[in-house]
């Protein structure tokens, strides 16, 4: 619906998902404004925050707390603050954890992992200050004690975690990614080497072939009643949506060491549109950092001759060189008045088309040197098991 989704912040949620501003250019809010004062919709409210009582582990009483100490004294500024300011009973350790490995703590300033190692920390400094409070120990100088100490703590801040665990965290606690995909990376491989997306393919015609890559979110093993043999029924996302791969019989043995959450796959399979959401037979299965070595014709690299000398076809040289293959390899030379020459390699310059090759390209030579000419066709539809002793049994008659 063209609506943003903010992740939580115990600065800005409420208890349940709430309209919030949007954080689009302002450009962009600009043009959405027009178009939601046309609709009747508040401009100023173009995006959701997420609730903070939907946060598995996260109880609606630990957020009134939160509420509460925000609504009596304004925002949190650090995690330490924060703990002095809650009811400790109901925000504990287990939620802090859940609160800092979502994102919801990212407004106070530190990064997850710096956040993650200061929770017992916060703690006890927060449960020896509210200590004191309630018997009445504090000293003349107190207050001036108490802000000198804010004044100098020094937290050294550590790496942040890894982005797949960061996105793991989030899928876990929040039921889908908010901040980024996992799949992200993988954005210009499957726009390139996926002839559909699962948008699309309740729009595929039934028992047509179609190819299909994402990362696999879930994957339920199971045992046949009628034939005794095992099959996965597996949850294939991609940055649309998501669709049911059931992999069983020869294809089971075949692929299941690729079966595995969190995989990233390319899918060759037959579509079958006869039940309420589509379903995909496979007939192959690879890794999806393969597609680009299995489906790609030839490799260009779009070099301009303006900016060409002896030093940059070295570089050119080098480049090729580090990834040898047997893909046909073509330099297109575009010249200041516009024109295109193509120059076909000796097929000692092919090369292994990659991901990481076309980075290395583009890195060096600019955006959009790499380019790859796609095979776009498919095989035959492979006879399933009965169809095959279908035909011998009429072969026999």
């Amino acid at each position: 619906m063209g609506i943003e989704v903010l992740p939580p912040d115990v600065n800005e949620s409420q208890v349940t998902f709430a309209p919030a501003p949007s954080t689009k250019r302002a450009g962009h809010r600009e043009n959405e404004s027009n178009g939601a004062a046309k609709n009747g919709h508040d401009a100023e409210h173009q995006a959701i925050r997420f609730g903070l009582a939907a946060i598995k582990g996260v109880g609606e009483i630990a957020v009134q707390s939160i509420l509460k100490a925000r609504s009596e004294a304004g925002r949190f500024n650090s995690l330490a603050e924060m703990c002095e300011r809650v009811d400790g009973r109901t925000v504990n350790r287990k939620v802090l954890e859940a609160l800092i490995k979502c994102g919801a703590c990212d407004s106070l300033g530190l990064n997850r992992a710096t956040l993650f190692s200061q929770i017992d920390r916060s703690l006890a400094r927060a449960a020896s200050i509210i200590s004191d409070r309630q018997r009445g120990q504090s000293s003349l100088f107190g207050a001036f004690e108490d802000s000198s100490a804010k004044a100098t703590e020094q937290i050294k801040e550590l790496p942040e975690w890894p982005q797949p665990e960061l996105l793991a965290h989030e899928k876990e606690l929040l039921g889908f990614y908010v901040t980024g995909h996992p799949l992200t990376p993988f954005a210009g491989i499957l726009r390139k080497y996926s002839l559909t997306n699962t948008s699309g393919l309740a729009e595929a015609q039934n028992r047509s072939l179609t190819r299909i890559g994402g990362m696999i979110s879930t994957v339920q093993h199971g045992v046949s009643k009628k034939s005794g043999k095992p099959y996965a029924m597996v949850t294939l996302e991609d940055l649309e949506g998501s669709v049911q791969i059931l992999c069983m019989n020869e294809n089971y043995d075949k692929y299941r060491e690729l079966l595995t959450q969190g995989r990233a796959i390319l899918v060759i399979g037959e579509v079958n549109n006869g039940e309420d959401k589509p379903k995909i037979f496979p007939q192959e299965i690879m890794p999806l950092e393969d597609a680009p070595r299995k489906f790609t014709r030839q490799v260009h690299l779009r070099l301009n001759t303006a900016h060409l000398d002896p030093d940059k076809l070295d570089s050119v040289h080098h480049l090729i060189a580090a990834y040898p293959g047997k893909c046909p390899l073509f330099l297109c030379f575009t010249r200041p008045t516009g024109e295109i020459i193509f120059m076909e390699t000796h097929e000692k310059f092919f090369v292994a088309p990659s991901r990481q090759f076309q980075q290395a390209a583009d890195e060096q030579f600019g955006e959009e040197t790499y380019y790859a000419k796609v095979d776009t066709s498919l095989p035959e539809r492979q006879r399933r098991a009965w169809e095959r002793k279908a035909d011998a049994s009429n072969g026999e008659e």
